[in-house]
């Protein structure tokens, strides 16, 4: 460990590798949960919509087309909230037991779910902070890129593919002060909304390109698991979607807990660096 720590980019994945044993089992009560929670509602969803299509073809209900469409649409907006909202609670809890066990404090499981209750708030704003200006980044980057894939030369083609590459390694160099105000909506109490958006910016200087770096690494440790389960199994793994789909849920679930780890030891070497720790931080523990 200490050979990687002599790089600069290596020591917060060194350092979050090393904080995973510390109060191991509710990081594993934790990763499992999650895990387990979005793999049973992906496969709710899968049921529900195969039933519901099923249904529709076997009545032959042409003339109520627009309340099955009602229905299908019902089912995927409860889906993508379900999905979202395990997500959320998951990246609020990781935050909470990971700046808990970097600061050198317990926090179990009696005492994790009154931190999250008293905290949810700020993180929720400040991610709806976050997803509305993601959704616009990516809305305004496809317009630009998508008249030129209406030419069918070659040089249209590839400057359209290079307009939407551009944007998302752009838009990854983003994503680490995004997730920094996520982090610091968390673990700084009365800090939410666009104040912790506008904290990162001056909180990650010098060490932006480094969580950059950061996010690509685990990018490209996911691919290259699913493409090891792909090679793996072949064909036969591909012919079952169920279980790719589970193996995809589960393996995101992981990376992402790891990501937020890294991205919450990462906020503190920024503060203890940068702007000069003063004591201990907001953890709701008691």
């Amino acid at each position: 460990m200490e050979l990687f720590r002599s790089y600069s980019f290596f020591t917060i994945p060194t350092e979050s590798i090393e904080l995973l044993p510390k109060n191991w089992k509710l990081k594993v009560f934790m990763a499992l949960f999650s895990a387990v929670l979005s793999s049973s509602f992906f496969m709710l969803f899968k049921y529900s919509l195969q039933s519901m299509v099923a249904n529709m073809f076997i009545t032959g209900q042409i003339r109520h087309r627009g309340d099955d469409s009602v229905r299908l649409l019902t089912l995927q907006i409860s889906f993508v909230l379900c999905i979202a909202t395990i997500s959320f609670l998951s990246v609020v809890s990781t935050i909470l037991h990971s700046a808990a066990s970097y600061s050198s404090k317990t926090l179990t499981l009696k005492h994790l779910f009154p931190s999250i209750w008293r905290t949810w708030t700020r993180p929720l704003i400040t991610s709806l902070y976050v997803s509305r200006l993601a959704i616009g980044y990516v809305v305004v980057a496809v317009i630009l890129a998508s008249p030129l894939l209406m030419y069918s030369s070659r040089v249209t083609f590839w400057l359209a593919i290079l307009l939407r590459i551009t944007p998302s390694i752009f838009y990854l160099y983003l994503f680490v002060a995004w997730a920094l105000a996520v982090v610091v909506s968390v673990v700084e109490e009365g800090c939410y909304g666009m104040e912790a958006l506008g904290k990162p910016a001056a909180l990650v200087k010098g060490k932006r390109v480094q969580g950059f770096l950061l996010r690509v690494s685990v990018d490209v440790v996911v691919y290259t698991i699913y493409e090891a389960y792909r090679m793996i199994l072949g064909h036969k793994g591909l012919m079952n979607p169920t279980m790719y789909a589970l193996f995809v849920v589960s393996v995101a679930s992981f990376a992402m807990i790891f990501l937020v780890l890294a991205y919450t030891v990462l906020y503190f070497h920024c503060k203890r660096e940068e702007i000069e720790l003063h004591g201990s931080f907001f953890l709701p523990v008691r």
